[in-house]
């Protein structure tokens, strides 16, 4: 993808998300199934010392909330562009128990991202969810991926997630016509689409479907290896792909502990 087109589609989602982020916050109170199912993908870590977490694209810090639930000390380190989701997310930190809440407002299409953050000895778990199929053009996502690798300790774990929008005949049916932001088919490529938000307010985002194939080449390209992976969320329950990756010379780490279901929320749209 060329880079002038690879930044006009992000300069579309960052104007999206300034458009609707308190609308967003407030479809994003709970936990889906699909999330509440990773956290049988927490690794194990030393009584002395806390669960070490990134959470890149952490919106409105959901994540901190399911993750303190486990009962266990969390040092959770949250990422996202967007001001006022940080902000929610920082609401939340008063509720928290057993989760501590560091924040860092941050744009993952930047090359020099990850400088703000302590990657030495690296996260226990690294999640990405639902925000790497914002990233316009393989080539990018695959030095985002590279990036979160590199943030994952040796023996960590990196989760992502990606809205199968494709597998959905009504989401594909909302589908709008490049032609809307002056972009053509031949600009992009397969598996991307514009997609309208109506949820309190009207705006348009670009989205990337990232299915297992090439989830798996991206990990691939990033020295990680795809261990595990399913499917869950939505209307169909089949909207939304979790991989659990981990380094290729870490050994397969497989699932740590049992399900959880807390609050869900099984109807949300990504």
């Amino acid at each position: 993808m060329e880079e002038a087109i690879q930044e006009q589609l992000l300069s579309l989602n960052r104007s999206f998300y300034i458009t609707v982020a308190a609308h967003f916050d407030q479809t994003r109170q709970g936990w889906t199934p699909g999330l509440a199912r990773l956290l049988q993908w927490v690794p194990p870590v030393p009584a002395d010392r806390p669960l070490r977490v990134a959470d890149v694209g952490c919106g409105n810090g959901r994540l901190a909330a399911l993750l303190d639930t486990l009962g266990q000390p969390v040092e959770y380190t949250g990422v996202d562009g967007n001001a006022t989701l940080l902000a929610r997310a920082q609401d939340r930190a008063a509720s928290l128990r057993h989760t501590r809440l560091h924040l860092i407002q941050a744009d993952i299409a930047r090359p020099d991202w990850t400088a703000s953050l302590a990657s030495s000895p690296g996260f226990d778990l690294v999640c990405c969810l639902a925000t790497l199929q914002h990233m316009p053009g393989y080539n990018l996502r695959q030095r985002v991926m590279r990036d979160l690798a590199r943030l994952t300790a040796p023996t960590g774990r990196l989760v992502v997630s990606s809205w199968q929008f494709l597998a959905s005949d009504r989401l594909v049916a909302r589908q709008l016509a490049w032609e809307q932001v002056g972009l053509t088919a031949a600009d992009v490529e397969t598996g991307d689409a514009l997609l309208p938000w109506r949820q309190g307010a009207l705006a348009v985002r670009y989205v990337h479907q990232i299915d297992a194939a090439e989830m798996e080449c991206l990990a691939q390209d990033a020295g990680l290896v795809m261990v595990d992976h399913f499917r869950s969320d939505g209307k169909e329950g089949n909207l939304n792909l979790y991989a659990l990756l981990v380094h290729r010379n870490a050994g397969h780490g497989g699932p740590a502990n049992t399900p959880h279901t807390g609050t869900q929320s099984s109807a949300e749209r990504p």
